[in-house]
């Protein structure tokens, strides 16, 4: 058909269609031709019927049309259906971690015109029954079967050799009988090169299955590992026109353009680069190339006055294409490099919530990508210190996302440091917080702290989460005593730190404002009183007020109990706290709480 050109269909007869055609080496030429066009159900009635017509070519009589030449044709819409519908099918079911585990061609049942549907899953539990394999399971049906499966071993790999089996059989069913095509199946599992002989067979000078070779050597290859997955399917263009034909539902079809349209739409300045990406808002390629322009824009200082807009473009791009972690990666780096940059300059670039709730879905699609995850939560930190998109998170439900990150990436410091200081900031707001919630993210913190305790950066940060998740009333008398050791733990591994000095501080005074028995472990810890620390981090840092300050306040909270009192006079308290006051007698807040403790250990 393929030399052909049709011109018009006829009135279809009972047997078959007639179409007028003109060889495509004649166009406008006086000759032309009648093709009847037979439709058989199955290969065998096709064969036979053209042995039986064959005998037409020999007729030669003036009253006699002549038969120019007679051929058997595959619709190959059909195929293109077929194979874009399975693996629409198994993209689908993979997504979700289930394999079929039997997939043959008897498992799949033709629904209606040119429309498939699997059948007849198998379980794991089944598959894997040796004595029922050996009694049940039919020589036949092994034969589409994965060369590692034979040891029990199931992944969505071995539906890819399978799938790859049944179109074998489909592209050879003309040149092969039943019981070659089984041998054939059955050798391939040890020696894939006898595919290329047979593939040869195929064409006989009709190229229309070329581009199933490749798909088919990669399919069946015997090395599970060496096989694509329904994902990596999705991205061959073939499989992709597959897709469109058979109007899949489940795989996302992506739109694309040339490099070359790309590059030369993208010649302009920033202007350019923006109106680019609001008309080709669909084209992943394009927005990944735009982004990257946006980024040398960033770099060069050009693009001050535009940040807003950048932010805005980005994060649509990243919600458009979800999927794409190259455009999740280069998005979340750009955005970081924005808010630097803003910082730098003293611009406010505000974000609101179509942000918050793009870089929520970048963690919940991207959840096992540790890189972007770490990009991700380093922005979240950022963007945070703003009371308004600290709301925004939280509204959005980020800190199950957060907890969940953390328990999964505990020795990942960045993430650790990023996701302590989200917490921090939402613990901290003043806005209502859902108790149960934040009561979760005690464990995970101070799980986060003891991971990290030499880690000076990542200890300040978790101390600060622990110390606003206290002011919320989020530990249980359960959490009291353990917390307070590990903070002990945290100022004595980091004493010269003084940010982690002051966040271990305000979190040891909250918890001891709440409990008696976080101020008896305090002075009773195994590893040394809590007392002689705070004395040392005063020697430390006696020149800074602020660290100065927050001493004062947890030893305020020290003499409210009484069991505690004899303990400090007998560790000359009294003697620091009045250096203390002869050592900042203007600062208000220093004062105020000195005297407050004197009264205290005087009474």
């Amino acid at each position: 058909m393929e030399k052909y050109e049709v011109l018009e269909q006829l009135q279809p007869g009972a047997l078959g269609t007639m179409l007028v055609v003109e060889l495509k080496t004649e166009k406008g030429a006086e000759n032309k031709y009648i093709i009847k066009q037979v439709e058989c159900i199955e290969e065998n009635q096709a064969n036979e019927a053209l042995k039986e017509a064959m005998d037409l070519l020999k007729l030669h009589h003036s009253n006699i049309c002549a038969y120019q030449e007679l051929f058997v044709t595959w619709d190959n819409e059909v195929i293109l259906k077929f194979l874009g519908q399975m693996v629409d099918a198994l993209f689908y079911i993979h997504k979700q971690n289930i394999f079929h585990r039997n997939l043959k061609p008897s498992n799949i049942l033709v629904t209606g015109e040119a429309s498939f549907m699997l059948s007849d899953f198998s379980t794991e539990t089944l598959m894997t029954d040796e004595m029922k394999w050996k009694i049940r399971v039919e020589e036949n049906s092994k034969s589409w079967m994965a060369p590692e499966t034979f040891g029990f071993s199931f992944t969505e790999k071995s539906d890819i050799w399978s799938l790859g089996c049944i179109l074998l059989d489909m592209m050879t069913c003309f040149v092969l009988n039943a019981e070659e095509i089984t041998s054939l199946l059955q050798n391939i599992r040890q020696d894939t090169s006898r595919l290329e002989g047979v593939l040869a067979l195929t064409q006989n000078g009709d190229n229309s299955s070329l581009p199933l070779f490749p798909i088919l050597l990669m399919m069946l290859q015997i090395e599970p590992s060496m096989r694509p997955t329904t994902e990596d399917l999705t991205d061959v263009p073939f499989i992709r026109e597959c897709l469109t034909v058979a109007r899949a539902s489940s795989v996302k079809l992506k739109k694309s353009l040339s490099p070359r349209i790309i590059d030369t739409l993208l010649e302009g300045g920033i202007e350019s680069v923006l109106e680019f990406m609001q008309a080709f808002w669909d084209i992943e390629a394009a927005q990944d190339k735009a982004i990257q322009l946006l980024a040398s824009f960033v770099r060069d200082k050009s693009a001050l006055p535009y940040l807003l807009t950048f932010t805005e473009l980005i994060t649509f791009a990243m919600k458009t294409h979800a999927d794409s972690l190259k455009i999740q990666v280069d998005g979340c780096s750009l955005l970081l490099e924005i808010l630097s940059q803003a910082l730098e300059q003293d611009v406010v670039v505000a974000l609101d919530e179509n942000v918050t709730s793009s870089l929520l879905e970048t963690v919940r699609q991207h959840s096992e990508n540790e890189e972007l995850l770490s990009l991700v939560c380093t922005l979240l930190m950022m963007i945070s210190a703003s009371g308004v998109a600290a709301e925004n998170l939280r509204k959005v439900g980020v800190i199950p996302d957060l907890l969940s990150i953390l328990r999964n990436f505990l020795r990942n410091e960045q993430i650790c440091l990023s996701c302590c200081g989200v917490l921090w900031s939402l613990a901290a707001s003043e806005n209502n917080v859902d108790q149960a919630v934040m009561k979760s993210a005690v464990p995970v913190t101070s799980a986060v702290l003891q991971e990290h305790l030499r880690n000076g950066t990542v200890t300040e940060s978790a101390c600060s989460a622990l110390w606003a998740l206290s002011l919320q009333g989020c530990l249980s008398e359960n959490d009291y005593e353990p917390t307070t050791a590990l903070l002990l733990d945290a100022l004595r591994m980091n004493p010269e730190r003084p940010v982690l000095v002051k966040n271990a501080c305000l979190a040891l005074a909250s918890l001891l404002r709440l409990s008696e028995i976080s101020a008896l472990r305090f002075i009773m810890d195994p590893k040394g009183s809590g007392i002689n620390l705070i004395k040392y981090a005063y020697h430390l840092h006696f020149d800074d007020p602020e660290v100065v300050e927050y001493i004062c306040m947890l030893i305020n909270e020290m003499v409210q109990y009484d069991d505690i009192v004899p303990n400090m006079l007998s560790q000359k308290m009294e003697e620091l706290l009045s250096e203390i006051k002869s050592s900042f007698p203007s600062s208000m807040e220093i004062t105020t709480l000195v005297d407050s403790a004197l009264l205290k250990l005087q009474e």
